[in-house]
């Protein structure tokens, strides 16, 4: 399974160069410099968050992080609506792609939608469950420590594919 940025890349990159040599046109959603700068400006945004409640929170004080939540949040869902609207390889090149890193014993695959995208709407997913477990009964130590471990690595992947466009 790829599971660091330096794997992903290099998977991203012999699939591009399997897909340049055999022909195919439309390979990857085009870089967008500001979505980028965007996920670079989140993604400090919610380490920062992480560090004002890394030592755990108080249900009683739930109230002082909600706006902090939402705002992230929607940040998150609006960087995701945003990548999904470029265009992405057609049903064929797409499953080229898959065969190819089926090939490479690769346990990642390319959906119709660019792959940053579901690492995006991950961190939603993992936003909105700490904001609730946060506003039930607050958060341990312990348990921000994985919720910023699972966000992290969404956002790595994110952030790598997104930088892995601007070729």
């Amino acid at each position: 399974m790829l599971s660091n940025p330096s794997q992903i890349a290099s998977a991203l990159f012999y699939i591009v160069l399997a897909l340049v040599i055999s022909g195919c046109s439309q390979l990857a959603p085009r870089y967008d410099a500001e979505l980028y700068s965007d996920l670079t400006e989140v993604n400090a945004e919610i380490l920062q968050f992480f560090s004002s409640v890394s030592y755990g929170t108080s249900k009683d004080s739930y109230t002082e992080r909600n706006q902090t939540y939402h705002a992230l949040i929607g940040k998150i869902d609006a960087l995701a609506m945003q990548s999904n609207t470029r265009p992405i390889p057609n049903k064929d090149t797409l499953k080229k792609i898959n065969n190819y890193l089926n090939s490479t014993g690769a346990d990642i695959a390319f959906n119709e939608q660019p792959p940053s995208v579901d690492s995006l709407e991950k961190i939603s997913i993992s936003l909105n469950r700490m904001r609730k477990e946060d506003e039930d009964k607050g958060l341990r130590a312990t348990v921000v420590a994985l919720f910023k471990n699972e966000i992290v690595i969404s956002m790595d992947q994110a952030l790598t594919y997104e930088s892995f466009l601007n070729r």
